[in-house]
């Protein structure tokens, strides 16, 4: 096993270095510099590349050593997966078709009309006693190096509105992030992952910034707007969890019908 130092990663990434060079090698597989620069989000330091860099290598690594270990260790039947992947084929050629079957949204639109009924129905016109709020957040590692620069972005208003598109860059596919703003999210939920001292006194100062470490993670969050009291029909969020159940009802009794059809003519 070898790898770069975290030096000559920095010059590499860098472009001081144009050809494609081995990073990593692990038991004659090898990572090369193009697929580590793959992963990087711009607008990092030399500092904060090296120490992202450093941290893909690693984890390439300890793939690569665990899957070396898994075909040691594992018997040629114990890695044999042929029906395992023949099931699931199967699988996703049933999903496939049945999303092609339910592709066009026309077919299955629910109209706010259809949604109040089924409010009327089974809540009527009752209180939802639930706080609901909108917000940004990001969650990643209390010693992510790129964790300045997403505060400096979501602490500003006007680059958390204009830059939106730099966040998700940023966080790239391994950071948890919600950065839509005109969503409407159960306070509980949020509650239940990261205790926020907020609280409806504070609602006249939106928006909210907080900076909370919890363990290992470290969550920026702005809160956006607040409401504590809404009936059935204006919570957006209940009435939109009721039109997607709907929709699915539909979707589901279509290809109940186009299964029913089938053994018909297969008779």
């Amino acid at each position: 096993m070898r790898f770069i130092t975290s030096l000559l990663i920095v010059l590499l990434l860098s472009g001081c270095y144009r050809d494609d060079k081995v990073v990593a090698e692990v038991n004659r597989h090898k990572l090369y510099l193009s697929e580590v620069r793959a992963q990087m989000p711009d607008g990092l330091s030399a500092e904060d590349s090296a120490l992202l860099s450093q941290k893909v290598i690693d984890d390439w690594i300890t793939e690569e050593l665990i899957l070396a270990e898994a075909e040691k260790q594992l018997s040629p039947k114990e890695k044999n997966f042929d029906q395992e992947i023949a099931n699931y084929r199967r699988m996703l050629l049933k999903q496939r078709y049945f999303e092609k079957t339910t592709s066009n949204p026309e077919q299955f639109k629910v109209s706010d009309d259809e949604v109040r009924k089924v409010i009327r129905q089974t809540a009527g016109n009752d209180i939802v006693e639930k706080e609901i709020v909108k917000l940004n957040y990001v969650k990643l590692h209390k010693n992510s190096p790129i964790l300045q620069d997403i505060k400096d972005i979501i602490f500003d208003d006007t680059r958390r509105t204009n830059e939106k598109a730099q966040i998700e860059t940023l966080c790239a596919d391994t950071i948890e992030y919600f950065i839509e703003d005109n969503k409407w999210l159960f306070w509980d939920d949020i509650q239940a992952e990261v205790d926020i001292d907020f609280n409806a006194q504070k609602a006249n100062k939106l928006p909210l910034c907080f900076d909370q470490t919890i363990g290992n993670d470290r969550y920026l969050i702005v809160i956006l707007d607040y409401k504590s009291e809404q009936t059935a029909e204006e919570n957006d969020e209940y009435f939109e969890s009721v039109r997607t159940m709907l929709i699915q009802q539909k979707k589901t009794a279509f290809i109940n019908q186009e299964i029913q059809n089938l053994k018909s003519k297969n008779k």
